[in-house]
């Protein structure tokens, strides 16, 4: 080739590497996706294959870079799905934090938190001699909760193993990048790199690549990480990996000797896991609730309550506490890190913010939304419900006269925790129990015995609740009627509510729907919100009391604009159908969005069709889309139903038959026969 060609070459290869880099650069700003300069980093120094650790020069904090190769549009593409992925995951405190994008001449790197304890394998290696169960247990039920967390998202992990398992300040950190690929369990396998044997599922050995790894492989990861964080070795250690001998002994069943003075359902729970049929492992959520009954009492013994023996709700709180506060001091203890800020006070305000919105949204909305309504307060302030809950807990003047019904709460939908009804039971039971001494009536002392009566009436109420249907106790409806009426009997008018409930289904008293109404209209009349939207439904259908339309619309009217959610959704129903009001479609879809907004799937389903056949706004496919979406992801039947149409008929989004297939599934499951039709029209089609 002569110079000039050869220049020319260079040229050109010069040139497209500029325009490349070009259109990487583009596309990462049009994502919002940060990017930093190289040089503002320094100190930069191989960890290990790809991985950098460095110094970002600004704040002088350790920062992990990590490089990813982007050769054509295809891996940009996948890179900034991954990113965006990546940053739904992110909000779980226990995923490793992404910083942005930086790029070394033409070589990108991906920028994240530095874990400062290195792999879970090097911090065991490390700390095991100084470590006691409950700091075993505390990193146990960490990894099982991230993991839980990636399961509920439908993300397999497929390579869970003490080497990609980060620690930092003594907390389990997990990086997930490349990892998070949505589960498509019926029409496709998922293809992973082995890893150490140790840890692989024995079926996806014994039938290499014929099946795909999935939620009972990292289970069955998880059970060989739970023994090694019992011994601090390595599994096999004297064996070498690549035995084919050891793959083959493990595929036949062998494991790991158990450890002498493992607690012994600790024992019972990696066992479980570590099974040969996958079929017979538990899900993850039933480790996460087998770990979180395990409560540790000096070295090697779990304390559990004897049948023989009465039941004591304050010990329980006691050993929740006891272990939960040895959890903190021995985290504590490893952290190497100077603390910045004193964060107690800010935590401490931001409870009692909580609990006094939890008060409000109580007295104002259905149980129903009550959930949803703590659950979008949590995530719009940006807080781990993990770590409030650890602090409600922890923190001895929360919990024992403020926020135990608080506590209840998270308990019984799940937030921050799996779903516990016997936790939730104890903790409710533990709030009407409670009694304050307050004399004198200082601002404070009237505050804080408001804060008193509002936690005991609605741990009442939730009790009630539990013995209607039966959670964490016998159903049991005379038991829930005794409990309405006695906190109706002493000026709840929220517990009226409950009482009318009973007497218009029967419930534990005879079925009286004219008593029902009356008590709907006496709490109505005192001001809340929720027997406001109960006056206007006996209205509309009739329920002890005469067929009024035009009275219903004013009483759901009253309660929307105090800001009660089901009346929203109620008035925007009103206004397209012209019930008790001329019909407007605007108006309609002005209140479908007021209750949409606030998390009512009903009505971010209707919402979706006023966008799907333009009334009240103009026609919009993708909009129509998110709110089907939104609606499903809420659990509204009809809606996953639909969104599952959307995938398979490209409505609003792109087609993808592996979405379609999983949404319709759910609304199978839901009951929904519209979605088991269209699931065998799909079905037919493939076969």
């Amino acid at each position: 080739m002569s110079q000039d060609k050869l220049n020319e070459h260079e040229d050109t290869k010069e040139w497209e590497t500029w325009m490349d880099n070009l259109i990487i650069d583009d596309a990462l700003q049009k994502e919002n996706i940060p990017f930093f300069q190289y040089s503002e980093f320094e100190n930069v120094k191989l960890i290990s294959g790809n991985i950098y650790k460095a110094i970002f020069k600004i704040s002088q904090k350790t920062i992990a870079l990590k490089c990813v190769y982007l050769n054509d549009k295809f891996t940009l593409d996948n890179l900034i799905n991954e990113i965006k992925r990546y940053r739904k995951l992110e909000i779980h405190d226990t995923i490793l934090k992404f910083y942005g994008i930086t790029k070394q001449e033409n070589n990108y790197m991906i920028i994240l938190k530095y874990a400062n304890n290195g792999s879970l394998r090097q911090y065991l290696k490390t700390n095991f001699q100084k470590m006691d169960w409950n700091t075993k247990l505390n990193l146990a039920k960490q990894i099982a909760n991230v993991l839980m967390y990636l399961h509920s998202n439908e993300i397999t992990h497929g390579k869970l193993n003490s080497e990609n398992i980060l620690v930092h300040n003594g907390n389990i950190k997990l990086n997930v990048f490349g990892l998070t690929k949505i589960i498509p369990e019926s029409l496709r396998f998922l293809k992973n790199t082995l890893g150490p044997i140790q840890y692989i599922d024995p079926q996806y050995l014994e039938i290499f690549n014929a099946i795909g790894k999935n939620k009972s492989s990292d289970i069955f990861s998880l059970g060989i990480i739970l023994w090694e964080i019992s011994s601090g070795n390595s599994p096999f250690e004297m064996e070498p990996s690549s035995n084919i001998d050891l793959l083959n002994n493990i595929v036949k069943g062998k494991r790991e000797m158990i450890i002498l003075g493992t607690p012994p359902k600790y024992k019972e729970i990696y066992i479980g896991c570590w099974k040969h049929n996958g079929n017979s492992r538990p899900n993850i959520s039933q480790v996460v609730k087998d770990l979180s009954e395990i409560v540790i009492s000096g070295e090697s013994f779990e304390i559990e309550t004897p049948q023989s023996q009465p039941y004591n709700v304050t010990d329980e709180v006691i050993s929740v506490k006891s272990e939960i506060s040895n959890k903190r001091n021995k985290e504590l203890e490893v952290k190497s890190d100077p603390p910045f800020v004193d964060v107690t006070d800010e935590v401490d305000v931001y409870i009692k913010d909580l609990f006094e919105f939890f008060v409000d949204s109580y007295e104002k909305q259905d149980l129903e939304m009550h959930s949803i309504m703590i659950k979008n307060y949590i995530r719009e302030h940006n807080k781990n419900p993990d770590e409030i809950l650890f602090e409600m807990i922890s923190h001895p003047s929360h919990s024992y006269y403020r926020f135990t019904s608080l506590i209840g709460f998270f308990y019984k939908y799940g937030i921050g925790t799996i779903v516990n009804n016997k936790m939730a039971f104890k903790f409710f039971s533990l709030a009407t129990n409670e009694i304050i001494e307050m004399k004198n009536t200082s601002p404070n002392s009237r505050s804080l015995r408001k804060l008193h009566e509002s936690n005991r009436e609605i741990g009442f109420i939730h009790l009630g609740d539990m013995h209607l249907k039966g959670l964490g106790v016998k159903k049991n409806r005379k038991e829930a009627f005794k409990i309405y009426s006695k906190v109706a009997d002493e000026g709840s008018i929220r517990a009226l509510i409950y009482v009318a409930i009973c007497y218009q289904f029967g419930y534990g008293v005879g079925k009286n729907e004219k008593k029902a109404f009356e008590l709907y209209l006496k709490s109505s009349e005192e001001g809340c919100l929720v027997g406001q939207w109960n006056v206007g439904y006996c209205h509309r259908k009739g329920i002890g009391t005469a067929v009024d339309d035009s009275e219903a619309f004013q009483w759901f009217m009253k309660s929307a604009l105090s800001r009660n959610i089901y009346a929203m959704s109620n008035i925007g129903y009103c206004y397209s159908a012209g019930i008790g009001v001329d019909k407007d479609l605007e108006e309609s879809f002005k209140w479908h969005l007021k209750a949409a907004e606030n998390g009512n799937s009903a009505a971010q389903f209707n919402l979706a069709l006023c966008y799907e056949q333009g009334d009240g706004i103009d026609k919009d496919n993708a909009k129509a889309f998110e709110w089907c979406k939104k609606a499903a992801e809420s659990d509204n039947v009809t809606g996953q139903y639909m969104i599952g149409k959307c995938f398979y008929k490209g409505y609003g989004t792109g087609k993808d038959i592996v979405k379609a297939i999983y949404w319709l599934n759910k609304a199978k499951e839901n009951g929904n026969t519209d979605a088991n039709k269209l699931l065998e029209k799909i079905i037919n089609k493939i076969v």
